[in-house]
């Protein structure tokens, strides 16, 4: 009785670390089989926590999706935002490693295609290629 016990609040503890919201479910599971080990032997126990969590799990498993509000990641074709234009929201420079532009509303990482070249905060620049998360950039000279 006392090891369920133990055992149900480490998978609390684990819970509260972890950002979704899946390990509760075995530490109620476990919480179940502690109050079985009153009058049952092991494999009663154990199947009455996995059948319990199995349970919790399945049935509540979308309604806690549901008020998390989980949304999966939105998915982008990088062919469509090369030869974009962009907006600079922080300052472009390649030798500090920063920088970073909006397109589409998302944020992206960008460097400049010249080194030497700082782009301002404010700045339009045109999107060259993605280089893994991190976006290729030219800054649009501004027709007068």
């Amino acid at each position: 009785m006392i090891s369920w016990i133990v055992i149900g609040v480490v998978f609390m503890i684990v819970e509260i670390t972890a950002p979704a919201f899946f390990y509760m479910w075995f530490g109620i599971g476990a919480f179940i089989a502690a109050v079985s080990a009153l009058w049952l032997g092991f494999l009663w126990q154990l199947t009455i926590f996995l059948v319990s969590s199995a349970v919790l799990l399945a049935l509540t498993r979308p309604f806690a999706r549901k008020i998390q509000r989980y949304e999966s990641p939105k998915k982008i074709h990088l062919e469509d935002i090369v030869g974009k234009e962009a907006i600079v929201v922080e300052t472009i420079d390649n030798a500090a490693g920063k920088g970073i532009v909006k397109i589409n509303g998302d944020m992206w990482r960008a460097f400049s295609k010249e080194d030497s070249q700082v782009i301002e905060k404010g700045e339009k620049v045109k999107i060259l290629k993605v280089e893994g998360a991190h976006l290729v950039v030219e800054k649009l000279e501004v027709e007068r």
